[in-house]
């Protein structure tokens, strides 16, 4: 009854995507006696994220950071419908501040939940990869001990051979290796390469945020949304 309940709270707002996880195989939780996660996540809008393909403009920027406050206040919103049940849960920003080595930070990879939830898989470019949005969604995670009916992770990468993101990505981050779970980020994308280029492209775009986008738009994935989406079949 209680999953069923947060499960219609959480259809009931504006997301695009949802999942439940179990959080307990993941090491320094950022809530530790928080094991469940709740992921959502909003789908970019894909008349901007055609135009990424040549980079981000002023209308990415202000979408990335639209979508970001959206996110949040969902969030809180079902923080406090979680906590009206009786049970506790937290919840960190969608997009966490520059740390002190210049590099984007966040105390949780929120894309770990997604997988766990079922919901995707990380691509080449270190990026969530669902079916139905491609890369072209934002998401983040609530974390709660209320007991939800959890998804079954995802285990593989349905990227294959594909390099559209390795050829694209202007920082030369991607290597073109292929995620599986237990994989870590360093080990096939260069965070620093991307916080570099990302950040002159932010500057330029109007955003005081690191944004690109360019791997979001170049995915078969992605590209298959924006066909359904703006009627292109």
């Amino acid at each position: 009854m209680i999953c069923g309940k947060i499960e219609s709270a959480v259809k009931g707002s504006e997301i695009s995507i949802y999942g439940f996880s179990d959080l307990s195989v993941v090491e320094n939780l950022p809530f530790p006696n928080l094991k469940t996660g709740i992921t959502i996540g909003i789908a970019l809008n894909p008349s901007i994220v055609k135009s990424l393909v040549s980079g981000p403009d002023r209308e990415y920027a202000a979408e990335y950071s639209e979508v970001n406050r959206k996110l949040s206040e969902v969030a809180d919103d079902i923080k406090s419908f979680i906590a009206g049940l009786g049970y506790s849960a937290g919840i960190i920003p969608p997009t966490m501040p520059v740390n002190s080595k210049d590099e984007l930070y966040s105390p949780f990879p929120h894309k770990t939940a997604a997988t766990l939830a079922g919901l995707g898989w990380i691509g080449k470019s270190a990026l969530l990869i669902t079916k139905e949005f491609g890369a072209a969604l934002r998401i983040t995670t609530i974390f709660t001990d209320a007991p939800l009916k959890t998804g079954i992770p995802v285990e593989k990468s349905y990227c294959g051979g594909c390099t559209e993101c390795l050829k694209k990505c202007p920082a030369g981050a991607v290597s073109g290796k292929e995620w599986y779970p237990g994989l870590l980020r360093d080990d096939f994308w260069d965070g620093k390469a991307c916080f570099e280029y990302s950040s002159k492209a932010g500057k330029s775009a109007g955003s005081n945020h690191p944004v690109c986008g360019i791997c979001i738009a170049v995915c078969p994935w992605t590209q298959g949304y924006l066909r359904r989406s703006l009627n292109e079949l």
